[in-house]
């Protein structure tokens, strides 16, 4: 149901004296909207993304940033070809570290893309 929609029926109710004096949390209104839509899948995916430097510190989050989530593999631009062979050795141990931060199993591996950022 659309935001629009339950507010609509929520008024309905109220005219009408059919509600419960319940008041329902923002939260879980925004939650229902997200499904509706169909994009709390992308909502994790995108968590995955921001919660990289967290996730795998400081010191490699300098070399290494996220890109994108694309069919459940994160995408990573490493600066050199001496990143991505130290970041193909961490990469089961990064998404199982990923995973149980986002609270969900979203990304499956890692691409590691030679490219320079700023």
């Amino acid at each position: 149901m659309l935001l629009k929609e339950f507010v609509l029926a929520n008024r309905r109710q109220e005219i009408f004296g059919q509600v419960s004096g319940e008041v329902t949390p923002l939260s879980e209104l925004v939650n229902e909207v997200v499904c509706d839509l169909g994009i709390s899948e992308k909502i994790v995916e995108c968590e995955a993304v921001l919660v990289w430097n967290d996730v795998v510190g400081s010191s490699l989050a300098k070399n290494a940033r996220p890109i994108r989530v694309k069919n459940r593999i994160l995408e990573v631009a490493v600066p050199s070809a001496v990143w991505r062979t130290q970041l193909n050795f961490m990469a089961t141990d990064i998404v199982n570290r990923i995973n149980i931060h986002v609270g969900a199993e979203i990304i499956q591996g890692l691409r590691l893309i030679n490219r320079q950022y700023n």
